[in-house]
């Protein structure tokens, strides 16, 4: 059964956060037109989208199934691997429409992080994109357990991330920035990825932009 976390709460406590769209383009990387990693590695891109809901804005992660072969279970990003001689941006739109069913022209492109290794030998290339409020996605259940939406506000206490090591039955992994969320954890290359974001927030929300 797919479900989907993250109701506002009534009691908010941090002030809620609204994005400059055009501040934080200025602090994000250009999108790379072509895959730039070694050769000896896969190549993936992830799409990492914020929306607006109830005058905040919020990050869309998902859930990965438990029975996949990369991944199983973790929280990420909608993204995987590159489809033939597909851009970047087109891969991790496809990849997004597959998993979610989030319509690619509808999706705002804002900028890029910087591109890194994950621990299954993939070159990911991060982009940053607008969706629309995504209260009717059809998410894939071949591939998603469930959609987590967190507000923004929350992601950017810092006191709720800690740098530790993760142990899963398979193997150990060494430290990244970890999140907790009720039943959930970010954590790993998603971790790091949104905390990369999370910088550049910051420094848009502090800088706001002027034409």
């Amino acid at each position: 059964m797919i479900s989907v976390s993250g109701t506002p709460s009534d009691d908010t406590q941090e002030p809620l956060v609204i994005l400059d769209d055009d501040a934080l383009r200025e602090h994000l990387l250009a999108l790379p037109e072509a895959w730039e990693g070694p050769d000896e590695l896969r190549s993936a891109a992830v799409l990492a989208p914020i929306f607006r809901r109830r005058n905040e804005d919020w990050l869309l992660l998902t859930q990965r199934r438990a029975d996949l072969p990369h991944h199983p279970g973790q929280i990420s990003f909608p993204g995987g691997q590159r489809d033939n001689q597909e851009s970047p941006l087109e891969c991790a739109l496809r990849e997004c429409q597959e998993e979610i069913g989030q319509e690619p022209s509808q999706v705002l492109i804002l900028g890029a992080l910087g591109a890194r290794r994950s621990s299954s030998d993939f070159h990911v290339q991060p982009v940053i994109g607008r969706i629309p409020n995504p209260i009717d996605l059809r998410p894939d259940p071949r591939e998603v357990t469930s959609i987590l939406s967190i507000p923004l506000r929350e992601l950017l206490e810092e006191s709720r991330w800690e740098n530790r090591e993760h142990t899963t039955p398979e193997r150990s992994y060494r430290e990244t920035p970890h999140f907790d969320h009720g039943d959930h954890t970010i954590w790993g290359l998603t971790g790091r990825f949104t905390t990369e974001l999370l910088a550049a927030i910051r420094v848009s929300l502090e800088t706001p932009h002027h034409d």
